[in-house]
């Protein structure tokens, strides 16, 4: 998307970032925890209520989403990574939320004028120069330059304003606990930069020894570290789509003309490596930078330019001779990106103004989009459309059970021919996996979300589909002590490890308190076995990677500045630590900058409650879903990444 967008993030409301960020999925449930009902919807992905989501809308959606991941990947996104976040799950579950949005904003009468949209186009901070709009050709070039229609980009920003319009209608009254408000700020700008020491206890070698009665006593003194975790059990039904494999084929000429109707999805991108020197003016220095430029530029060739950038630069890369790769050039200006576009490969160019400092680019290699042969990629299409026709059929098979299950009200009763296949999940922890069944843990999660014996809808897993109903339920409670003991022997032997680590962090602090340079500090440390690091610390924070400590806070900021603290414990490790300054802001700070702030925290908080509005309206809207066009477009997208 456009770069000038993202660094003007702050000035855009939030729903339009959610369009041109990917749509991160928060709003409704999590993808595969139902929700969603598959019904043949001939060229449309999804529908919401009466609002439908087209193949083609969401195929240019997704490919728009997975340029930009691409490019936060620098040009390395692979399948597995798109995979894994789930990205083209999440792009149809934003489309979906927008649906909504607009279901909710017209049952409110809200709309957006034309003059409305064009006042918001005109004052856009990524169309201004200057303070002015940069005119109608020189908008529709950027909105180009960056792969985008006038129309499309009008669009979102139309369903921005509009959401902005129902966010202020269901927001209106919102207000800030004036208390909290002012612990909050303290959190926020209370800062101290800290030098300490970890002594952790897993770093004692010795193994403390303790007795039964020793393991008594401290469980009777600590009943609530030794409740049991809540488990969950089912009925599962799953469906591997590699039990399918045999009742089906994929023809030759099937996987060809797959090809050929999706040649687009078998290009590899084209791909150009810059260098840059680049200098800064400002008024005064512009004509002298200008000529020192263009005599640079006479003399570079490809062979000396990295040496001439580290010599002469002034940006980042200079020490790397001014390379700035694949992709982290798009960071550039306008002009420098228009420039680069003109540029043969090997070939420098003259000055560039990018407004303030002038470039010289180096096109060190400049690769063009280049088509796959079908031979090249049928062992992918095949893989792909047999793919699509597992999860067809296993759909099918598990949806035609799925309405005599629900009839029946349990799995066993209404499988019918599947009901061999229906086992007893047994007792689960959230998340814990089902060996040869769920080896990711989705079905205990869903567990976790359901109503005592609540059907699931269908549930897709990486390698099937399943049904899930939760039968038993069982809440943490007292465990026996032959249960526990040995947890109840490890927090015993921790403490003890703990009291020792205590005693050695008291004495390093103390010759660490008669070192006043910080070389001898380093060396005494370093024959000790040990090491100080450093970190800004703010109110509510941990240490290192240690488990919040309470009290925490009161002591880091009552420290005085120069000198090591006597031990703290933390749990699992002690702790020394050196304040070496620190902000601590005051009701002044607090009167000067509350209305501000305040601003911030009530439109973050109208954020949150909005979001609770549009989940709290999900159920009014009959979601549709199209698995084989989601699946057909997903892979068709997702092909290109390696």
């Amino acid at each position: 998307m456009l770069k000038s967008m993202r660094n003007n993030v702050k000035s855009l409301s939030w729903t339009l970032w959610l369009v041109i960020a990917a749509f991160i999925g928060f709003i409704f449930v999590q993808w595969g925890a139902g929700g969603f009902e598959s019904e043949r919807l001939d060229r449309d992905v999804a529908a919401v209520g009466r609002y439908k989501i087209s193949g083609e809308e969401f195929q240019k959606n997704l490919a728009q989403t997975l340029e930009m991941y691409n490019k936060q990947f620098n040009n390395n996104l692979n399948r597995l990574a798109i995979n894994q976040m789930g990205i083209a799950e999440q792009t149809l579950q934003g489309m979906i939320s927008r649906r909504i949005i607009q279901g909710e904003a017209e049952k409110f009468h809200l709309d957006v004028s034309a003059a409305e949209l064009q006042n918001a186009i005109r004052s856009y901070p990524a169309f201004q120069r200057d303070g002015r709009f940069i005119g109608s050709e020189e908008y529709e070039r950027l909105l180009a330059y960056n792969h985008m229609t006038a129309p499309d980009f009008e669009a979102g920003l139309k369903m921005d304003l509009l959401a902005d319009k129902l966010k202020a209608l269901v927001t209106a009254g919102e207000t800030l606990d004036p208390v909290a408000l002012r612990d909050d700020y303290r959190k926020e700008n209370d800062k101290a930069e800290l030098e300490y020491v970890i002594f952790r206890t897993q770093d004692v070698k010795e193994e403390p020894v303790a007795s039964e009665d020793e393991l008594r006593d401290f469980y009777g003194r600590n009943p609530s570290l030794f409740l049991s975790p809540e488990k969950r059990a089912g009925e599962v039904l799953v469906l591997k789509f590699a039990d399918f494999k045999k009742e089906i084929t994929v023809k030759e000429e099937d996987a060809f003309a797959y090809f050929k109707e999706n040649k687009a999805m078998f290009r590899i991108p084209g791909k150009t490596r810059v260098s840059r020197i680049w200098i800064a003016y400002d008024a005064q220095t512009r004509e002298e930078v200008l000529k020192r430029m263009e005599a640079a530029a006479a003399a570079l060739t490809p062979d000396n330019f990295a040496a001439r950038a580290r010599e002469m630069s002034g940006d980042e890369k200079a020490k790397e001779g001014g390379d700035w790769g694949y992709w982290n050039w798009q960071s550039f200006s306008a002009q420098e990106k228009a420039m680069i576009d003109t540029l043969k490969p090997q070939a420098i160019s003259s000055p560039v103004d990018a407004g303030n400092g002038f470039s010289i680019l180096f096109a060190s290699e400049k690769v063009g989009e280049q088509q796959e042969d079908y031979n090249a990629v049928k062992v992918r299409i095949h893989g792909v459309l047999e793919n699509e026709k597992l999860k067809k059929l296993a759909a099918e098979r598990i949806g035609q059970a799925y309405e005599k299950i629900k009839k029946a009200g349990n799995l066993k009763e209404g499988a019918g021919k599947l009901a061999e296949k229906v086992r007893d999940s047994g007792l689960l922890t959230q998340g814990q996996p089902i060996k040869d069944v769920d080896e990711q843990g989705y079905i205990s999660q869903k567990l976790f979300a359901m109503n005592e014996n609540e059907i699931s809808q269908p549930l897709e897993l990486p390698d099937g589909i399943a049904v899930v109903r939760l039968t038993r339920i069982v809440r943490p409670e007292p465990e026996k002590f032959e249960e526990a003991k040995e947890r109840v022997r490890q927090e015993v032997l921790t403490a003890r490890k703990l009291g020792l680590q205590m005693a050695r962090a008291q004495r390093i602090a103390g010759e660490l308190n008669k070192l006043a340079d910080a070389a001898k500090v380093e060396e005494f440390l370093k024959k000790e076995g040990l090491k100080a690091e450093t970190a800004t610390y703010q109110r509510g924070n941990r240490l290192a990677d240690l488990p919040e400590t309470p009290g925490l806070d009161d002591a880091v900021f009552a420290m005085n500045e120069g000198s090591y603290s006597p031990p703290l414990a933390l749990k699992t490790a002690a702790a020394v630590i050196k304040l070496k300054s620190k902000k601590v802001v005051g009701d002044a700070d607090f009167a000067r900058e509350r209305e501000a702030y305040y601003r911030r925290r009530l439109d973050e908080a109208g954020n949150s409650r909005f979001n609770s509005f549009l989940m709290s309206k999900k159920d009014a809207y009959k979601i549709r879903f199209n698995t084989e066009i989601f699946e057909k477009i997903k892979e068709n997208a997702v092909s290109r990444y390696r």
